[in-house]
């Protein structure tokens, strides 16, 4: 776990360095006004792991598993969790974050589940060259385990875990409806205690360092000089100073702390998720037109094409389109060069969902006749 922790330091440090800024945005997380421990459900789940914590080493047998293996489905249950480190890796790689970056799917209609999360994490992750995280969720979440502990669908032995009403769960390559909490569960705790010990550290770490005002260059949504407002506590918000005028008069604009009402307050600034949706896209489009490739996981980018499918704005569907046609020729090209006959006869699957999608959106704004007859031939 060094080389993951070492890792997860190297996110929040490259993070702040890109743009102070948008890391002090993902920082404050702002959902709305309120208290800060209230308007997001992060510090509940920092506490009430602590607390599960507190049980787990204190327990021995099936208590201590019980327990434990609360810990391992509350852990990788929180959006905020997801939210922030996507939003560490989009600011290295030169875009905003979001407070809702991994909250909700297509047009904010349904909450994603956590392999949703995940699966939406793991390509950005590759992007920011973070395959050590990447690993921590590989070798550490397995969805059976969440899944039957929490439908109540599991039973124990001294040393067993027994999945019922479930899908086996891969370990080594094998099926199986059961496994050893000592050799298999537990190691996999650890692990995820050690990560979260230091994410928490990390946040709240870089939460209090921010000791004095300090003046930055930021985008708010135009560039702009910001003021980060530090304290001994820490963190207190920004402020742009004489940012909006009403009838001839200048006024702040921000996010700050009101010490005596214990509340993140908004202050002369617009939130419509409307716009939030348009900015969003907007920026995902432009980081998948920077990649050469999808190469971890196209469940992010799938998605993202459904939401510019809903929304039907022809701007973005001829983006969208011309994504879908490089990222299936990307695998086209590769596939005429692969030697491997089995992996060769692979890629067609791989392929015909990109072009077929591209003809679905383009049809009637491009000319997708190649595309089409590229079709026919992959389906031969």
């Amino acid at each position: 776990m060094d080389n993951t922790v070492n890792e997860l330091k190297s996110l929040f440090d490259e993070a702040r360095q890109k743009s102070e800024f948008d890391f002090v945005l993902t920082l404050i997380n702002y959902k709305g006004m309120g208290t800060q421990k209230l308007t997001t459900n992060l510090y509940e789940w920092f506490d009430a792991i602590e607390f599960y914590k507190t049980l787990y080493h204190s327990h021995t047998g099936k208590e201590k598993t019980r327990i434990g293996t609360l810990i391992y489905s509350v852990f990788f249950e929180n959006s905020d969790f997801y939210n922030i480190i996507g939003s560490l890796c989009r600011i290295k790689l030169g875009f905003k974050g979001s407070s809702y970056l991994f909250w909700k799917t297509k047009k904010y209609e349904r909450l994603l589940g956590i392999g949703e999360k995940q699966d939406f994490l793991i390509e950005i992750l590759d992007e920011a060259e973070k395959q050590e995280i990447i690993s921590f969720f590989d070798e550490n979440q397995f969805k059976e385990i969440r899944n039957t502990f929490f439908h109540s669908a599991y039973s124990l032995s001294d040393d067993e875990y027994i999945l019922h009403d479930s899908n086996p769960i891969t370990i080594g390559g094998v099926g199986q409806y059961s496994f050893n909490v000592e050799t298999f569960l537990y190691p996999k705790i650890d692990n995820i205690i050690t990560f979260f010990d230091n994410f928490k550290k990390l946040y709240l770490d870089s939460f209090a360092s921010f000791k004095v005002d300090i003046e930055v260059d930021g985008l708010f949504p135009n560039l702009s000089k910001i003021t980060i407002l530090g304290s001994e506590d820490g963190l207190k918000g920004f402020k742009i100073k004489n940012g909006v005028q009403f009838y001839g008069k200048t006024h702040d604009l921000g996010i700050w702390y009101q010490e005596g009402y214990d509340m993140w307050e908004g202050h002369n600034i617009n939130m419509y998720f409307d716009n939030i949706e348009i900015i969003e896209i907007s920026e995902q489009l432009k980081r998948y037109e920077n990649k050469a490739d999808i190469i971890k996981n196209n469940a992010e980018f799938n998605n993202l094409v459904e939401k510019v499918k809903e929304r039907n704005k022809p701007n973005e569907i001829i983006r969208a389109v011309n994504l879908l046609a490089k990222f299936g020729q990307s695998k086209d090209q590769k596939m005429q060069t692969e030697q491997n006959d089995d992996k060769k006869n692979s890629y067609q699957n791989i392929i015909l969902p990109y072009y077929k999608k591209a003809v679905e959106l383009g049809d009637n704004i491009a000319d997708m006749t190649s595309l089409k007859e590229r079709i026919i031939e992959l389906g031969k």
